[in-house]
């Protein structure tokens, strides 16, 4: 036997192999959840900016109109203005992101619930849920309230 060979053995690169592999999957791994994570919370960034963009509109839409009714249907807001002649109505929705109206008024439902803003005391609690459209699993519910300023001319 020649005792001056040098060299690795079928045993010690298989060994090193497996633990590389075992090395490789765990880095792997965490490298995805970490993406994975980080692509839900940029869907629910944006999903929260568009809730911010919708109670904006739609607290303008309460502060100007005299009588409207709203109401949520197929993943979207709709607000109809019952004082114009034919009925104007304006319609929320998103072609990624599901809104639904939970809660008018504390009352559960999706409405539609007719509101004058005029009278007094009448501001409006509402309870928006939004989802992914893709990924339900993703979703915020959000409670606002409309309101008018007293005295406020908004006319």
């Amino acid at each position: 036997m020649n005792t001056h060979e040098r060299g690795l053995t079928l045993i010690e690169v298989l060994a090193s192999l497996a633990i590389l592999s075992f090395i490789s999957v765990i880095i792997w791994s965490v490298f995805f959840q970490g993406y994975k994570y980080s692509q839900n919370a940029i869907s629910k960034n944006s999903i929260l900016q568009e809730v911010n963009i919708l109670t904006s509109n739609i607290t303008k839409l309460h502060q100007s109109l005299e009588t409207y009714e709203i109401s949520s249907e197929n993943c979207s807001i709709k607000i109809t203005d019952l004082k114009m002649s034919p009925h104007t109505e304006q319609l929320f929705s998103n072609t990624k992101i599901c809104f639904k109206i939970l809660e008018i008024n504390n009352v559960s439902g999706a409405g539609p619930t007719t509101v004058e803003p005029n009278k007094s005391g009448n501001d409006v609690s509402l309870k928006i849920s939004a989802s992914d459209k893709n990924n339900s699993q993703n979703d915020i519910t959000v409670k606002t309230y409309l309101y008018r300023i007293k005295g406020a001319d908004y006319q």
